[in-house]
């Protein structure tokens, strides 16, 4: 009989006892990153082959402007800023590229200037602070004079490195792009051995052949995060 009762509560027990929803599945711990997890609007990797990004700057400071990438023209990019010797020291060469190809439009991007930039007073929008990172690139530029037979451009925000060097996961400067006549990364690496790279864009025969390796000791500069 005592049996019987214990049996008889157990079965009411399981019926009154209301029914536990499955647990959620647990993603895989090798899951792929979602979307929303990446840069939004700009490649995680950029390189040779890929469309070249959009130019973005600020102000020319030496040589005409330029609005944009055109089809049908070679163009080199390079980042350089005046605290990095290296960069320094390849500008008689980029200067020569540049004597050597009129055809070629050689931009020099100044955007990793160290230093803070300013901050502009909401009140008056129109009075704009001026920069003292830009000041030290026009002094710069003024000291050399024609010594740089070159465009530059001023990067203030940053965006020119953002949208180039990071997602071409480059970690120093100088650091050059060379953009091919389809608007196409041709070839990306230290501007003293890009003479081959400009030549084969522009459809010509360089004069020495040079490989993308930086060479021993000249690749020691390393853009700040976020062009500061």
């Amino acid at each position: 009989m005592t049996h019987a009762i214990m049996l008889l509560l157990s079965a009411i027990l399981v019926q009154e006892t209301p029914a536990q929803p499955p647990a959620a599945p647990r993603p895989p711990s090798d899951a792929p990153d979602t979307p929303a997890a990446q840069p939004p609007g700009r490649p995680v990797v950029l390189g040779v082959g890929d469309p070249a990004p959009p130019l973005s700057v600020e102000a020319w400071l030496k040589g005409d402007a330029v609005a944009g990438l055109e089809p049908g023209k070679v163009y080199v990019v390079e980042f350089w800023a005046t605290w990095c010797g290296p960069c320094i020291r390849s500008m008689p060469h980029l200067t020569e590229i540049q004597k050597r190809h009129p055809e070629l439009v050689l931009i020099g991007v100044a955007g990793m200037e160290r230093g803070t930039p300013p901050k502009a007073d909401p009140s008056r929008p129109e009075e704009a602070p001026a920069d003292p990172r830009l000041a030290k690139v026009e002094n710069f530029l003024k000291e050399r004079g024609d010594q740089i037979g070159y465009r530059i451009a001023w990067d203030a925000d940053g965006s020119m490195v953002q949208g180039w060097v990071t997602p071409m996961r480059q970690r120093t400067i100088p650091f050059a792009v060379v953009v091919g006549r389809d608007g196409r990364i041709a070839w990306k690496g230290h501007p003293d051995v890009m003479d081959a790279a400009v030549a084969a864009a522009l459809g010509q025969s360089a004069p020495q052949v040079g490989s993308s390796e930086p060479p021993a000791g000249k690749g020691d500069g390393a853009p700040p995060a976020g062009g500061a």
